[in-house]
């Protein structure tokens, strides 16, 4: 039973992490699981396109043909604003690892062990 629960609970905090880092610091989650008993966040910091902003981790548009070209010409400019986006996402990124191992302090390791920056985590 002690190891269901720990694997639900490594599945709630890669779910916690995940869905954080797209809902407040729109960034791009490509995925989040538990493999091998490990918590796994796949990421990446900056915005590319205005799809990127509007619906961070999807793959596929989530928009019209016609506005889909669009969203995909407004790239340049949107890069212009990640000087300041990517540290805000970077300091998130600390923010809720860090409330995720409070949390779960149980699967510390587990969390920190796979993490996509760790460097971003250091001292955690």
């Amino acid at each position: 039973m002690g190891c269901s629960a720990n694997m639900n609970d490594a599945y709630d905090a890669a779910r916690f992490i995940g869905l954080r880092l797209r809902r407040w610091g729109r960034i791009h989650v490509s995925q989040y699981k538990v493999k091998w008993g490990t918590v796994r966040v796949y990421c990446s910091f900056g915005w590319y396109s205005f799809h990127g902003i509007t619906h961070p981790g999807y793959a596929y548009s989530q928009y019209p043909k016609w506005l889909w070209r669009l969203a995909l010409d407004t790239g340049p400019l949107i890069r212009m604003f990640n000087w300041l986006v990517v540290p805000y996402q970077q300091w998130l990124y600390r923010r809720t690892y860090a409330q995720a191992v409070k949390r779960w302090s149980h699967l510390r390791a587990e969390i920190l062990c796979a993490a996509d920056w760790p460097e971003l985590l250091k001292g955690l």
